[in-house]
């Protein structure tokens, strides 16, 4: 915690404002209820959590003091939870108290009474003592789509922040929101930036974004475009945003630009603690090049990368499996090219498929698409085809919600007058509620499967 500083504001949430002192009360009570439960240095515990709570937050800074491993696991169906915690070998499970803990009947689940007050204060602690051991696990699906969990210490997280502070700005007097959940790398590096600075951490607090005296924050691109929306007041307090996970239509970075809004755009992966690389949004839809601490390379337009924030490995069941390197390098299975020294990404190799014999990224095509004005999130998803091998169909969630005959017509127009007419989609459909996330990546995945059942149907 910041020692200088005891009495200025750490933290706001729904529960309130915490100074640091505060907020170091509050974790010591937490760290000492998680030892009499039997919770140690080393074990394993899962900390299911639906968004970035005020007891998520608690649980992990004191998980951090006393070098116990967290887990970070989102609401997911039992049998994914059983799933996850045989990958794991988790001592215990935390779930929030906003979720069902019905969750979590098979499992060693904990209690916490964050009213509690700390009668004996434990030693002085930091996690800086565990500075190599692990300090969080982070689910992600990779390429095959089976859960993988990425092992990070705190220096690849501490790495992560001080390499993006040096180009985004930020410091002790700076006001972050915590808008994306801890279950995705890219929320829980706010989580080390706020550590790193000393300064203001918000929590979201329900669907909406209070932006009330923020200057920093991380998002994707549709949260941004709906504080936009509406947000009535002329100018916001949020200086700086760092936009990532879907491509960034210029539209939104024009708007973004006019309220006064700094808008970066970043490249990053789960393996390597969040960004790799980050720039001021311009005319080059680019990624910008690495940030420091980290170093990119293409091979045949394959993206490695290595650095001070790459993942120690992938646990599973106590060990920590290292990571597929070449030459120290790792291979994000995402394509790039070079452009004016910045990195432009094509695409993920495995959204790549052959219509006709030709090969055709996705994101070529959903970068056309959103360039329609009504056009928010655009995906592509190829469908089986006798005569070319695949056609591509595209998925759209739509600022007015209407996908009417004539959207349809327009996007068509756009396509042919941007792209040869085998890439042009053969079909538009808008993405269900179900499946947006609330706001957060999209699962492709999820929409292959799904449009996959709506055809099925289509054709009874």
């Amino acid at each position: 915690m910041v020692a200088d500083k005891p009495n200025a504001i750490a933290l706001k949430c729904a529960e309130g404002s915490y100074c640091w002192s505060e907020l170091f009360n509050q974790v010591a009570s937490v760290q000492k209820q998680l030892l009499s439960q039997g919770i140690n240095a080393g074990d394993v515990l899962m900390l299911i959590t639906a968004h970035s709570s005020l007891h998520s937050l608690l649980v992990y800074l004191a998980a951090l003091e006393e070098g116990i491993v967290v887990a970070f696991i989102p609401p997911l169906s039992h049998s994914e939870l059983l799933k996850r915690q045989g990958i794991l070998q988790s001592a215990a499970c935390y779930t929030c108290p906003s979720l069902d803990p019905s969750y979590t009947t098979q499992l060693h689940s904990i209690e916490i009474d964050f009213t509690l007050p700390v009668s004996t204060l434990l030693p002085a602690t930091s996690y800086t003592r565990f500075f190599t051991h692990i300090a969080s696990l982070i689910f992600t699906s990779g390429s095959t789509g089976e859960p993988k969990a990425v092992a990070h210490s705190a220096s690849n997280h501490l790495a992560s922040a001080i390499g993006l502070q040096k180009g985004f700005k930020f410091g002790h007097d700076s006001h972050w929101l915590l808008s994306l959940p801890l279950f995705h790398v890219s929320g829980l590096a706010i989580v080390w930036r706020w550590l790193l600075s000393g300064c203001c951490l918000s929590l979201k607090q329900g669907k909406s974004l209070n932006l009330q005296g923020i200057s920093h924050t991380s998002m994707v691109p549709t949260q941004l475009l709906r504080v936009l929306q509406t947000e009535q007041a002329p100018r916001l307090t949020l200086e700086r945003v760092l936009l990532g996970g879907a491509i960034i239509p210029q539209q939104l970075a024009h708007l973004a630009q006019a309220r006064g809004i700094d808008t970066w755009a970043g490249y990053g992966l789960t393996e390597m603690a969040s960004t790799v690389s980050a720039k001021r949004v311009n005319e080059l839809d680019s990624a910008g090049s690495a940030l420091e601490y980290r170093q990119i390379k293409l091979q045949q337009q394959h993206i490695f990368v290595r650095g001070d924030t790459l993942a120690l490995g992938y646990w599973k069941q106590g060990k920590v499996q290292p990571l597929t390197l070449s030459d120290g390098w790792f291979d994000t299975k995402d394509l790039g090219r070079w452009q004016n020294d910045e990195l432009v990404i094509i695409g993920r190799a495995d959204n790549q498929f052959i219509s006709g014999g030709e090969n055709i990224h996705c994101e070529e095509i959903e970068r056309v698409l959103l360039e329609h004005s009504q056009v928010e999130q655009a995906f592509i998803v190829p469908i089986p085809d006798e005569t070319f091998g695949h056609r591509p169909v595209a998925l759209l969630t739509l600022s007015d919600n209407t996908l009417s005959l004539k959207l349809q017509v327009q996007l068509q127009h756009l396509s042919l007058s941007k792209l040869q007419k085998f890439k042009c989609p053969i079909a538009y459909y808008q993405i269900p509620e179900h499946l947006l996330n609330k706001g957060i990546k999209i699962s492709r995945a999820q929409l292959h499967s799904w449009l996959s059942q709506k055809m099925l149907q289509q054709q009874d």
